[in-house]
């Protein structure tokens, strides 16, 4: 066999130069971090017949076994050798640290079998494990990051790409829509969700973005949710902070009321209660927001973390509106979200915003796939940064929101 040494600047590329010089039946003999990069140490299969019948080739030993330009100290361990093609004398590999015998008319060919298994099932690690990254995306890797065997299976199909990225960007292009201009000129905005997928704050986000941009005078928030501990101080806070009014709903005359003193201004959020899908209290309020019909434009909060199997169970109830569009919450606590885009995709509804953390008004974002999806390779990224997860998307200064 004949062993060459290949480096570059990561595993990838070096198994993709390892491809198309030696084609698929190299097996590799060992990979190790270098200064700027990987190294990969392979072999090409020898031919055990023309081992045996005494016409050796001369073996190709890696430089880590030269020394001055001579096998070293481990390749000269064994009490055989083995003539080379100019009749230079080498000593053969050792299997398992015993040397290989040779008798001059050939190598043993029970432990020459052996080196060869265990060579061919070393490559077939390495395959397993990185071979995938050479060619399609498997499915595999599109399931670490949430989505369903299904959605897996066509996101790995050929026709979505060469790379995690682009079959990303691809397939979920075709399958979930975006919304650019979620706010337009005005209106009014519920944010519906259950308990703890980020409403109170996702409402100061939006409600700060807008005085950033046109004023306080231009801004009204209200909250329903007057039964959680501190709910309507929460949002009385943010609401001093940035210098618009907070008026608190307890019943549909309270709501309509609110509306009709603060019609003059252009962003009304309303803050809902969350709460369990079983909750009586629940289905009153959705009865409370139907009743205004289209007037009030509904936004459902979906929290990244939520599972597949979570996500019907926790959010049904709040199909029975007609939604608007979507805001997905804590992306940056939980970078496999793939299982919470597949719902929204289901359901037909339209993502406007995502959110990657607690500050306001900086961590809320129009919804952008290559945002999106990086936080979603965050993992497969992690090799390039100092720890993993530490991606998070570019935060706005005051300036750019009010542009």
């Amino acid at each position: 066999m004949k062993i060459r040494r290949f480096s570059g600047a990561n595993t990838r590329e070096v198994l993709q130069n390892i491809r198309n010089t030696l084609g698929p039946d190299a097996v590799i003999l060992s990979n190790r971090e270098v200064d700027g990069g990987v190294e990969i140490v392979t072999a090409i299969d020898f031919d055990e017949k023309q081992w045996g019948a005494g016409s050796q080739p001369a073996l190709a030993w890696p430089e880590s076994l030269m020394v001055h330009g001579e096998p070293g100290p481990r390749a000269a361990e064994g009490r055989g050798r083995v003539h080379g093609a100019a009749g230079d004398q080498v000593r053969p590999p050792t299997v398992n640290g015993r040397s290989q015998p040779h008798d001059g008319a050939g190598a043993a060919p029970a432990e020459l079998a052996h080196l060869h298994s265990e060579l061919n099932a070393l490559r077939r690690l390495v395959e397993a494990r990185w071979g995938e990254t050479t060619e399609q995306p498997s499915r595999e890797r599109f399931m670490d990051l949430g989505f369903s065997a299904e959605w897996a299976a066509r996101l790995a199909e050929p026709g979505y790409g060469g790379d995690m990225e682009s079959a990303l960007q691809e397939g979920l292009a075709v399958r979930l829509s975006i919304t650019t201009d979620p706010l337009g000129k005005g209106g009014v905005f519920a944010l519906l969700g259950p308990t703890g997928s980020g409403k109170t704050t996702s409402i100061a986000k939006l409600a700060a973005r807008q005085v950033l941009r046109h004023g306080p005078r231009s801004v009204a928030l209200m909250t329903t949710d007057t039964y959680r501990i501190a709910g309507v101080e929460q949002l009385g806070i943010y609401g001093r902070i940035l210098g618009v009014p907070v008026d608190v709903i307890r019943s549909p005359e309270d709501l309509l009321r609110a509306l009709e003193r603060h019609q003059e201004r252009n962003w009304v959020f309303i803050d809902t209660i969350g709460m369990s899908p079983r909750d009586p209290r629940l289905e009153e309020q959705l009865h409370w927001l139907g009743d205004l019909g289209s007037q009030v434009r509904k936004l459902l909060l979906v929290n990244a973390g939520l599972s597949g199997k979570s996500l019907p169970a926790v959010l049904s109830p709040y199909l029975r509106l007609p939604l608007d569009g979507a805001i997905l919450s804590k992306v940056d606590e939980s970078p496999a979200f793939g299982a919470a885009l597949e719902w929204l995709a289901g359901q037909s509804l339209p993502l406007c915003f995502f959110s990657d953390g607690q500050r306001v008004p900086e961590d809320l974002h129009s919804a952008r796939w290559e945002a999106l999806i990086a936080h979603m390779l965050a993992a497969e990224h992690a090799e390039a940064m100092a720890t993993p997860g530490q991606y998070r998307y570019h935060a706005p200064t005051q300036e750019e929101c009010i542009a």
